[in-house]
């Protein structure tokens, strides 16, 4: 069953608790219609999003980084660096993707689709199925389900990369009937090109980058009762809500090679970037803030059979505290390796993000790449608050 569909059939589940059967049938096509529609439909998507929730708001983050534990300010190498640091793509060789869809969700939306199926095969008698399927809402409050769709093919060489992102996530939590509001929804999709560059400066080991990024981002945002939900204006209040608005914004990085002799085995790199200089403000769809990230990393070389590289990774986001909703110091840090085997053709990844552990493997095929991760994001006010387990699969086709 689809995210759609269940979130549809939660709908209506509630309205049958409240004997208005009609609702899901005429609006159907509207709510399809708000999350669904998107940029080449791959890219499209949803998001719903718990008001007090206190996930950073970021652009992207792809299989590599997240794998890391979002530690990728100094690591560079490829075309994610666009997103953490443009100073990175100096270190690049040719990389072009035609085709890299990412899915990524968490166990609740499965096991939320399973428990609704199994609910409505329960037979019909005695009004059994629909006390099934309000016991399956009455059950999963509270939960959070989270899932993610995109899509950024892009072309990168030494020092430049292009690319076009589409994206559109879910991040959802349903809310009791018993206490007023069951729906609290803010969401939608975005699309726009990204594109990098960077330059060997004068003095030895340091390259310095410049990105750059248009986005334009469909959002909603509302509170839903019961009330509302069985209401026969329920269209006219989500479509008063919808708002498109684009921004531009720039991105600007540097790394620099160590030149410690002691320290030469290791390959030290200092990196800083800052990143949506202006910031992405997207007016009543939200803002991403401009903010400044400082990263560490290692490359030693070590003389073990199938080895090709290691790479170790610290980073501490945002510096300058400009993610507003809280000052936690620990929802910042994020640290990370990577290890690659056979001439990089097999890679294992290990991380810590915002303290939370962080797991990935990835198997290129020279044409073809195919990866996972695991990691858990931190949705409360600080690190160990309540932790959001989500899980990544990405396909990519390309050189």
């Amino acid at each position: 069953m689809s995210v759609q569909t269940t979130l549809l059939t939660i709908l209506q589940i509630m309205n049958r608790g409240h004997n208005k059967k009609m609702i899901i049938k005429k609006n159907k096509t509207l709510i399809v219609y708000a999350f669904i529609t998107g940029v080449f439909m791959l890219a499209a998507g949803f998001s719903t999003a718990y008001a007090q929730t206190s996930s950073y708001s970021r652009l992207y983050r792809g299989m590599r980084s997240l794998a890391m534990g979002g530690a990728f300010t100094a690591v560079g190498g490829d075309v994610e660096a666009v997103f953490y640091n443009p100073a990175g793509l100096h270190d690049m060789g040719v990389q072009i993707n035609v085709l890299n869809p990412l899915l990524e969700g968490n166990s609740n939306v499965k096991n939320l689709s399973s428990d609704i199926s199994d609910a409505q095969d329960v037979p019909d008698v005695d009004n059994a199925r629909e006390d099934a399927l309000i016991d399956v809402f009455t059950k999963n409050q509270g939960k959070l389900m989270y899932a993610r769709t995109s899509i950024f093919p892009n072309v990168a060489v030494k020092d430049y990369a292009i690319g076009f992102l589409g994206q559109g996530t879910v991040d959802a939590r349903l809310r009791s009937p018993n206490l007023g509001t069951v729906l609290e929804i803010s969401g939608g999709y975005e699309y726009g090109p990204v594109a990098g560059a960077s330059f060997a400066l004068p003095v030895d080991g340091l390259r310095v980058g410049v990105g750059g990024k248009w986005i334009q981002r469909t959002w909603f945002k509302e509170t839903l009762t019961i009330t509302d939900l069985v209401a026969e204006d329920l269209g006219d209040t989500l479509t008063d809500s919808i708002s498109t608005n684009s921004d531009f914004s720039l991105d600007l990085g540097l790394l620099y090679d160590l030149d410690v002799p002691v320290l030469a085995f290791l390959n030290p790199v200092v990196g800083f970037s800052i990143l949506d200089i202006t910031a992405l403000d997207f007016g009543d769809g939200g803002k991403i803030p401009t903010r400044a990230n400082l990263g560490f990393s290692l490359n030693p070389k070590l003389p073990i059979p199938y080895l090709a590289d290691l790479i170790l990774a610290f980073d501490i986001e945002d510096i300058t505290r400009n993610f507003e909703q809280d000052k936690s110091v620990w929802k910042r840090v994020h640290m990370g390796a990577e290890a690659g085997f056979l001439d990089r053709h097999i890679l294992l990844r290990l991380g810590l993000n915002q303290g939370y552990a962080t797991a990935g493997a990835e198997v290129d095929l020279w044409f073809l790449r195919l990866g996972y991760t695991y990691y858990s994001e931190e949705v409360g006010a600080y690190s160990g608050q309540e932790q959001s387990t989500r899980h990544l699969v990405q396909l990519a086709l390309g050189w």
